[in-house]
C-alpha cells in the first residue's frame, strides 16, 4: 500500500484543478496518514483494534461539529471564546479505556496547504498551528496535537479561484519564497512533555510538492530546501515522533 505522501500525490494527479480550500484531499490526506501511523504504531493498531480509541473527522476536542465556525481554529475576540474549533482527526478514547493513559483525546491531527502567495500564507498558516496547538493544550496539555503542512514549491501554480487568477501575481512562485515557507516551518520548536509551551506542535510534517494546477505531472520534492524524509520534519520522523509521543503514557 502507498504511503502517505506517493499516495496524495496520485490523488492530486486525478484531480488536477481541485480547490486547495477544499476539504476532499484534507481528508484523503489525513486519511493516508492515519493508515500509515496504524501500520508503523503497534501501540495505536491494538487500542484501534480492541475499540478503545474512537476515529472522529472534522469535528471539535468534544466530539462534536460545529458547523458555524467559519475559520477553523481562529479566535476572533472574546465572543468566540468557548467556540469549539473542527479538527481533522480526533482520537478519543472509549470506556473500554478508561485508566489507560492520562489524556481522553490522547491524539489530533491537522493539516494545512500552501500553493501560492508564500509570502502572506506562510505566515497565516504558521499561526494556524500555534493556535491549533495552543487550543488542543489548553484542554488538556497531554493531547499529541500533530499538524501536517502542504507546501508547493512549483515556480507556477493556476489557482482555481476566478479573483485570485486576476491578481497581479497570480501564477507565479518563485523559488526563494517556497524556500523561504519551508524554512519557517522547520523552525518550529516541537514540544516534548505536558510541560512545554501550550502553543507547540508535538509534531509537524512538511510535505513539498511542485504542482502547478494544470498538468498531471505533481511530484514529491526530496531535495533540499525540502526536508530528508528521516528528519524530524519528515514523513518517516513524523510518524516515529508521533508513534513515540503516543506509546509513552503506557510505559
Amino acid at each position: 500500500m502507498p504511503t502517505a505522501p506517493d499516495a496524495y500525490v496520485k490523488w492530486i494527479n486525478q484531480h488536477i484543478g481541485f480547490n486547495p480550500r477544499g476539504q476532499r484531499q484534507s481528508d484523503f490526506l489525513t486519511q493516508c496518514i492515519l493508515e500509515d501511523l496504524r501500520t508503523n504504531c503497534a501501540p495505536l493498531r491494538m487500542h484501534l483494534e480492541r475499540g478503545e480509541l474512537k476515529l472522529r473527522r472534522n469535528v471539535g476536542l468534544s466530539g462534536r461539529r460545529n458547523l458555524l465556525l467559519s475559520r477553523p481554529h481562529e479566535i476572533a475576540g472574546d465572543d468566540d471564546a468557548e467556540v469549539d474549533p473542527n479538527i481533522d482527526v480526533v482520537l478519543r478514547r472509549t470506556e473500554a479505556s478508561a485508566g489507560r493513559g492520562a489524556s481522553s483525546v490522547p491524539l489530533t491531527l491537522e493539516n494545512k496547504t500552501i500553493m501560492t502567495a508564500h509570502g502572506k500564507a506562510r505566515t497565516n498558516r504558521y499561526n494556524d498551528a500555534r493556535a491549533y496547538a495552543s487550543r488542543v493544550h489548553a484542554n488538556d496539555r497531554a493531547t499529541i496535537a500533530a499538524f501536517a503542512i502542504v507546501i508547493n514549491a512549483a515556480l507556477s501554480y493556476r489557482n482555481p479561484d476566478a479573483l485570485a487568477r486576476s491578481a497581479r501575481v497570480s501564477g507565479a512562485n518563485r523559488a526563494r519564497d517556497a524556500a523561504a515557507t519551508i524554512a519557517l516551518f522547520e523552525s518550529m520548536r516541537l514540544r516534548n512533555a505536558p510541560e512545554d509551551a501550550q502553543n507547540r506542535c508535538e509534531a509537524v510534517w512538511i510535505l513539498v510538492l511542485e504542482y502547478d494546477a494544470v498538468n498531471p505531472t505533481v511530484r514529491l520534492v526530496h531535495a533540499p530546501p525540502a526536508p530528508p524524509p528521516s528528519s524530524e520534519f519528515g514523513y518517516a520522523g513524523f510518524l516515529d515522533r508521533l508513534c513515540r509521543l503516543y506509546q509513552e503514557p503506557f510505559g
